[in-house]
């Protein structure tokens, strides 16, 4: 009878013992998780979701939580931690998107990126985004990336991109003479962007004319004839611009108005979103961007990005350039912080090693290839784009690959 109670006893003790040893599992970290793990991740993103630059720019918000509805769910978040973004509408003022970023950097937990969708914002704030201690991603303006900080630049530098425009000018160029290009564009610090001396030294090179003075309008002009009578006085082949899709729109009136057909070339600014607000005026126009387009239906990165668009029941108004662009940051960012985690663990998630890892990033193919995206300490911005001609109904079909875009930093930044 007792040995029958010790073995019961016995029996008791190793059901109690493992019990605990699967309470203590549970209880201790996994040594091959870094310690520190947060319980969410922030990260932030700015723009003009309401103003001027809406049309274009406001799909970047149901994109931004598309995309990380999507990272968080299908790739688990950052090894397991949850990205939560938070979205702020500065609605093309910049004294209240200086507000909005100090509510952001402010906040806590501090995000980990803060993204800018708006060039003089950008600008503004690059110097304290190394004071803030925080990385972001921006417009590629050389004022908002330059001299080398924490800011990064989600396209190619603007004069960049202008000048693969000023580069397929001349290669389908078919007289013996220079084409001639007329400049219009805004009088703004995105409109100007392109006036930069290595943009002039690029087309003297390859042997395009830039005729005349840049014609400058305002962000709210609808009248820009006197702009264009002075570049159709020029002899104008072409014009270029780097005007959003009103500006766009304005000059392209203008030039209907007054009987002038003639080609106009735009970066970012003939997006989707701005064709849309009149796709009847841009028909065979051109414009630089960099990355593929909604309308190659069959590319296996449209198809993807395509299944959450229609999953997540978005519209046509959303269908822009920066709904695209900000999945692919968000893509980045995703990549970035895991590999960092990955490397340094949870205390090493911070700016030096988000720099460190960024630039020597070589040929991310966020959605698998609806881009390729290569930074460097030197070397800021992306390195390829891409010549879209411009369809009936807003459709953009290439022209051309991607190919490398010619290298304007100015030269102290090297």
């Amino acid at each position: 009878m007792e040995k029958k109670r010790t073995h019961i006893f016995a029996g008791k003790l190793l059901i109690l013992a493992g019990t605990l040893m699967l309470i203590l599992g549970f209880l201790i970290p996994d040594a091959s998780l870094p310690a520190g793990k947060p319980d969410i991740i922030r990260v932030s993103v700015i723009g003009d979701f309401s103003g001027p630059y809406a049309p274009a720019v406001g799909a970047a918000r149901p994109a931004v939580m598309d995309a990380w509805e999507y990272i968080n769910k299908e790739l688990g978040g950052v090894h397991g931690v949850k990205v939560e973004p938070v979205l702020r509408d500065m609605a093309g003022k910049i004294d209240l998107g200086l507000s909005v970023y100090n509510e952001v950097i402010n906040s806590k937990p501090k995000s980990v990126f803060v993204d800018i969708i708006i060039t003089p914002l950008s600008a503004a704030l690059r110097q304290r985004y190394v004071e803030d201690d925080v990385v972001g991603f921006h417009a590629g303006a050389i004022d908002s990336l330059y001299p080398q900080g924490n800011s990064y630049g989600f396209n190619p530098l603007y004069p960049e991109l202008a000048g693969v425009g000023l580069k397929w000018i001349k290669e389908n160029w078919k007289e013996k003479r220079n084409p001639r290009v007329g400049i219009i564009t805004w009088d703004t610090a995105y409109g100007k962007a392109i006036l930069v001396d290595e943009f002039y030294a690029y087309a003297k090179e390859i042997g395009v004319d830039l005729v005349g003075t840049p014609q400058l309008f305002g962000i709210r002009d609808v009248d820009v004839t006197v702009q264009l009578l002075n570049l159709r006085g020029q002899k104008s082949d072409y014009l270029l611009t780097n005007a959003g899709g009103g500006g766009a729109l304005a000059i392209k009136k203008g030039c209907k108005e007054m009987g002038w057909n003639i080609t106009l070339v735009n970066t970012v600014g003939c997006d989707w979103g701005g064709v849309r607000l009149g796709p009847s005026y841009f028909e065979g126009d051109v414009a630089v961007l960099f990355v593929k387009s909604f309308d190659e239906a069959d590319d296996p990165s449209i198809k993807i990005l395509m299944k959450h668009f229609n999953q997540n029941n978005r519209t046509i108004n959303e269908k822009t350039l920066y709904y695209i662009v900000s999945w692919c940051n968000a893509l980045l960012e995703h990549k970035i912080m895991t590999d960092v985690v990955t490397k340094f663990g949870w205390e090493g998630l911070n700016t030096k090693n988000i720099k460190e890892t960024l630039n020597t990033l070589k040929e991310f193919a966020p959605l698998n290839g609806i881009t390729r995206l290569s930074f460097s300490q030197k070397r800021r911005t992306p390195k390829i784009a891409r010549v879209y001609e411009i369809k009936t109904g807003g459709r953009l079909l290439p022209l051309t690959d991607f190919i490398e875009v010619p290298d304007m930093r100015p030269a102290k930044f090297r």
